[in-house]
Parts: C-alpha cells; structure tokens; sequence
C-alpha cells in the first residue's frame, strides 16, 4: 500500500506539472487576490465557453489548488475556502472525462489534505485501474 502510495505521488506530480506553458499560472505565487483572479481569467473564460474541456477544468482546479495550499502554508492571506473551487473543478473535468488520471489524482490528494480519508479512499479503486498493471490490482472484498 505504502508503494502505491508513493508512486500515486509521484505520477501526481508528473501530471500536474507535464504541461509547462501553463505551469506559470498554476504554481505562481500572486501577491493578491485580484492578481491571482487576473492570471486564472484566461482559464475561467475558456471553461465558461466550454465546459466540457477536461484539460481546462483540470487546470483551473490546481491553480485553485496550488493557492489554497500556499494560504495554508501561511504564502498569503486569501484562498482559505479555494480547496472547494479545485474540488468543483476536478469533479467537473471527471464528469466531462471519468477517466482523467490527472483529475483523479489531484482530487485524491485535496481529499487526502482536507482530512477527508474516506472518499479519497473511494478513489483508489479507480485509480488502480488506471496506474496498476493488471496483476497488480488487489481484489476488492
């Protein structure tokens, strides 16, 4: 389990970091609220006009995600209640593509930082299935 746990990590962050044209506006740390609004409008516009973009939810929820974090590291002072966005935004980019491992995988590691074991436990199965090679998998009972 403690290996699946650590590959789970680390593909998390292969994925949620593969697409460095856009890395700027996920990771960067904005001095304010406004300027944080202002470098995630462009990905706000485009899941507005299309809402069905995976790729774009995805983005959306771990710039969100990202900020939450650094406000609960003490970064900055706004983003106390952003891990509900990210939420929205993953659970958004899964209904448009279930099997977005990159959705998965952030959303179970919000989940898991929320203190909300229980249904990031619900997303292991789905995320074995993905990452696990066959023999792999344990058998659910």
């Amino acid at each position: 389990m403690r290996r699946s746990l650590a590959l789970l990590t680390a593909l998390y962050l292969v994925v949620a970091y593969a697409d460095l044209a856009g890395a700027q506006v996920l990771s960067a740390v904005y001095p304010s609220e406004a300027a944080f609004n202002a470098g995630v409008l462009p990905l706000r516009q485009a899941a507005q006009q299309n809402p069905q973009d995976a790729q774009t939810r995805y983005r959306l929820g771990l710039a969100y995600f990202n900020a939450w974090r650094q406000f609960e590291t003490g970064l900055i002072r706004y983003g106390r209640d952003y891990h509900r966005t990210a939420e929205a935004e993953f659970r958004a980019a899964l209904a448009a593509s279930p099997g977005h491992l990159g959705s998965l995988l952030a959303l179970y590691s919000l989940l898991r930082l929320r203190g909300d074991w229980a249904a990031a436990e619900a997303l292991l199965t789905d995320l074995s299935r993905l990452m696990l090679p066959r023999s792999e998998i344990p058998a659910v009972r």
